[in-house]
């Protein structure tokens, strides 16, 4: 009674007392109290005849945020996993391109070189997820997250701090081949 009594008020305009009025009255869930409409909140004493329809409209919007999607299946979870990973391999050619025009002339020294050696590695990283990815979807959908995370911070990183950042964004997805 506690936790449907704590869940109800999230609604704006129910209270402690009028939580428990509903629960004791019925209307222990979103989905009851939006099935009650106006007349069946308006016998519930305590009620605000001016708030039944706003506790109504949340309601509405509260009981749509609790409704479960159906667990996906192993082909859609590939599926997914797979445009995440062409996303994320466009991206990195992407940056490639970008880093050599933005720091054509440090392309050339030896952070460049570590650079170029990174984004080269993550790309065949990258296609090691792939082909190993229908066995172990878990730890692809984990790995592939995580990088996603560092990768994106790469575009604010100065050119020194780039081949570090590639490094660990590769060593998450490699977690994947191991």
């Amino acid at each position: 009674m506690e936790a449907e009594m704590k869940e109800l008020r999230k609604i704006k305009g129910i209270g402690a007392v009028l939580s428990r009025s509903l629960v004791e009255g019925g209307y222990d869930t979103f989905a009851k109290i939006v099935a009650a409409g106006e007349d069946g909140l308006n016998k519930i004493q305590g009620v605000n005849p001016g708030l039944v329809g706003s506790i109504i409209r949340q309601s509405v919007a509260l009981a749509g945020e609790m409704v479960e999607e159906p667990p996906k299946s192993k082909a859609e979870k590939i599926g997914e996993l797979k445009q995440r990973l062409v996303s994320l391999r466009r991206q990195v050619q992407a940056f490639a391109f970008s880093v050599h025009d933005r720091y054509m002339d440090q392309v050339a020294s030896k952070n460049g070189k570590n650079v170029e050696r990174e984004l080269v590695k993550m790309i065949s990283t990258l296609e090691m997820v792939e082909s190993r990815m229908e066995t172990r979807i878990k730890k692809a959908e984990k790995g592939l997250t995580e990088a996603e995370k560092r990768f994106a911070g790469l575009n604010d990183a100065g050119f020194k701090g780039v081949g570090k950042r590639l490094k660990k964004a590769r060593k998450s997805l490699k977690n994947v081949c191991a």
